[in-house]
């Protein structure tokens, strides 16, 4: 394929998308599947081929279904960005009926709960379990749409989806290894390599419903690694017995320093009910967390498109990494993510490898972000989500229920409520007050006393109040009838206050993003990058123009400014009197001024020591080039030409003029010989004209002579 193809609602095929452009295809594990383009919006694939709710197919043979358009304006150019997710994302628009909801249930197989999934969706989507998964209790199954449905069953029996248009596969692993490497030198462009510590654990604690752990169990369920590295800690095992509730990674002594000797984590499993699994989800998750995870974002090359027996990397697959200068010595990772352009031979596949599976806030699979606990979710934009708030709620009532109480009446007096197999849980009830712990009383997690409430965490909608006021004297902040105010007492005296109108009071504000409508700003200066006012331009009205004091930026004209390369040395300046340039010392060295004097422009040209060289000027009647020194018109081996009335009154000298320096000059004056009484041939710079008797000349000496025949004056005589 070299275009993507379009098909309507029903999918039926529409035709090719030939316009479209900038196709871009985003993978990830468990997570996003979706394909973008642009597309002119004049052209037959915009107007009459993109279908919302339409379908379009890559070159995969993939179904993805058209969700929405971006458009974008640039001058005339009109662009729109659609975007696409793969049909498996249809699984949100079933909802999950209530009638196959499974409250709870043990042993469950994963394709009861994928056969759950594909009839809600009238057997639109069908599932195919690839590998063998062990049974699994589910609780609580069914809440939601059928994505829910599966996001459940993927974090139940942990595995990965590889989804075929309408058919699901179900996999422990997708992807494939066949030695596909990232190499410098050979198909990498540019590649990224970070690793994290932050979150190493190589001691994990474990818990399950109702705070139990495997404490009091025989050391045998332990594997032989396991229990022998518990034996090194004094106190760990008992007589056989297990006395603590964690593991220990075999990397602990690689990791260890003497102020630290483990890295601690804890997991706590509210849907475990049993040693055995406890163990087991112990065991997983200390194996991702004992080592540092890492992560490489490699731009290679795609071989593939230029030569058939390249490797194609896809989705899941492991590579090899190798590019020694930033550490990566051959290292194994699998490619979590892939951004791929399939319709262009330009664009190369930038792909994310890690040795985990790669979070994101935004996971579209997850519908939820699995690393949040359920009450950081309660809030959305500071409401409270009631749905979740009722979920929590409901699921404290029946851990209650469901815990295994014992009371006591200690001799101290009150009331001991105390979980039977775990002492560690308990409630005391005295006339100082209540209070709840997980530790054997060592510490108090939740109080409630005459002093006040103590608690970790406050879940749920609080009250109406009349007043709140947290600090003392002028140091407080302060929410009451008025509205919210820090920093005095006195509600109308507190330099920052909002009352119940929204009005705002504040001595400083900062604001990394922020809107003001309608709003003066008043007594000091508004410092930043730029102002925007109307459409963004970047004016002070909103005609488009920017008023300053000496002028206007209007309609590409710039009015009563000064234009300066520099602040000072070599530099120009172009102001209303004209055009300057200085040089290095800062001296004014040309000048170009609209009026210099007697209804003329001119251009100057300046001396070093001040003073000016000379002058070009232009007026109504006359344009003069002057020098205020030495002046030489050159035109090396070429030719000089004057045109017009050349008058040399006023030059009082010439110096340095031959007669054989002007062309023709001696041949027009040898003539003259001929045309008197003179026969005397003319030589050696002396010689005889003939001129009308009577004829009167001057030497130059003032001596008159008249001629009548030959009287023997050169032409050095000659005056006028």
């Amino acid at each position: 394929m070299e275009f993507l193809e379009t098909y309507d609602k029903n999918l039926v095929a529409v035709g090719l998308l030939v316009k479209s452009y900038d196709v871009t295809r985003k993978r990830r594990i468990n997570s996003d599947n979706e394909i973008s383009f642009m597309v002119p919006m004049n052209s037959k694939d915009y107007l009459e081929k993109i279908i919302k709710k339409g379908h379009i197919k890559d070159e995969r043979g993939q179904y993805y279904v058209i969700q929405g358009a971006s458009r974008v304006r640039e001058d005339r150019k009109l662009t729109a960005s659609i975007m696409c997710t793969h049909v498996m994302f249809k699984l949100t628009d079933f909802k999950f009926p209530y009638s196959s909801y499974i409250a709870e249930a043990y042993g469950v197989h994963i394709s009861q709960l994928t056969n759950l999934i594909s009839a809600a969706t009238g057997g639109r989507f069908t599932f195919s379990i690839d590998d063998t998964f062990d049974l699994c209790d589910v609780k609580d199954f069914g809440q939601g749409n059928c994505l829910q449905a599966l996001n459940k069953v993927v974090e139940m029996y942990g595995c990965e989806v590889e989804a075929d248009n309408f058919v699901i596969h179900l996999k422990k692993q997708i992807g494939k290894d066949e030695g596909m490497q990232y190499r410098i030198q050979k198909n990498i462009i540019s590649d990224q390599f970070k690793d994290d510590a932050s979150s190493l654990v190589t001691r994990l604690f474990a818990q399950m419903k109702d705070g139990r752990t495997w404490i009091g169990q025989p050391a045998s369920i332990l594997t032989n690694e396991e229990r022998a590295l518990l034996e090194t800690v004094p106190g760990a095992i008992v007589n056989g017995i297990l006395q603590v509730n964690y593991l220990i990674s075999s990397y602990a002594a690689t990791w260890a320093s003497n102020s630290v000797p483990f890295f601690d984590g804890e997991i706590i499993e509210q849907n475990i009910e049993s040693v055995s699994d406890l163990l087991e989800a112990a065991r997983k998750t200390l194996r991702e967390k004992e080592i540092p995870s890492f992560e490489v974002t490699a731009d290679s090359a795609d071989l593939y498109k230029i030569r058939s027996n390249a490797v194609k990397p896809d989705l899941g697959d492991t590579a090899y990494c190798y590019d020694p200068d930033i550490g990566l010595n051959n290292l194994k990772a699998r490619i979590m993510e892939l951004t791929e352009y399939p319709f262009t031979r330009e664009k190369h596949a930038q792909a994310v490898l890690s040795n985990v599976e790669i979070k994101d806030m935004d996971d579209i699979i997850s519908d939820l972000d699995k690393s949040k606990k359920l009450v950081d979710n309660l809030y959305s934009n500071g409401r409270i989500r009631t749905e979740l708030f009722e979920a929590v709620a409901k699921q404290v009532i029946t851990d209650i229920n469901n815990s295994k109480t014992e009371l006591i009446y200690p001799p101290e007096g009150g009331i001991l409520a105390r979980e039977k197999t775990d002492h560690n849980r308990q409630v005391r009830l005295t006339s100082a007050g209540l209070g709840i712990s997980t530790d054997g009383w060592q510490t108090v997690r939740s109080a409630v006393t005459a002093a006040g409430v103590l608690a970790e965490t406050v879940v749920g909608q609080f009250g109406s109040f009349v007043s709140m006021l947290i600090g003392s004297g002028n140091a407080v902040t302060q929410i009451n009838t008025n509205g919210i105010a820090a920093g005095h007492s006195n509600f109308y005296e507190a330099p920052f206050r909002v009352d119940m109108a929204g009005n705002v009071v504040a001595n400083k504000l900062t604001a990394n993003s922020a809107v003001i409508n309608n709003s003066t700003f008043g007594g000091g200066a508004i410092i930043g990058s730029s102002i925007n006012v109307g459409s963004g331009k970047f004016t002070v009205s909103t005609s488009g123009d920017l008023y300053t004091q000496g002028g206007i930026f209007s309609g590409g004209t710039i009015t009563g400014a000064l234009i300066r390369t520099a602040a000072s040395g070599a530099r120009f300046e172009v102001d209303s009197s004209g055009w300057r340039t200085y040089d290095d010392a800062g001296v004014r060295r040309i000048g170009i001024f609209s009026n210099s004097g007697q209804g003329m422009s001119a251009i100057t040209f300046d001396r070093t020591g001040g003073g000016r060289s000379g002058a070009i000027n232009g007026g109504d009647g006359l344009f003069a080039i002057s020098s205020d020194v030495d002046m030489q018109i050159t035109a090396l081996t070429k030719s000089i030409y004057f045109q017009g009335q050349l008058d040399f009154t006023t030059a009082y000298s010439i110096s340095g003029l031959q007669m054989s320096h002007i062309n023709g000059l001696p041949i027009a004056l040898s003539g003259k010989s001929d045309k008197g009484t003179s026969t005397t041939a003319v030589n050696a710079g002396a010689h005889n004209h003939g001129f009308p008797n009577g004829t009167q000349f001057k030497d130059v000496n003032g001596v008159t002579y008249t001629w009548s025949s030959y009287v023997g004056f050169t032409h050095d005589h000659i005056q006028q």
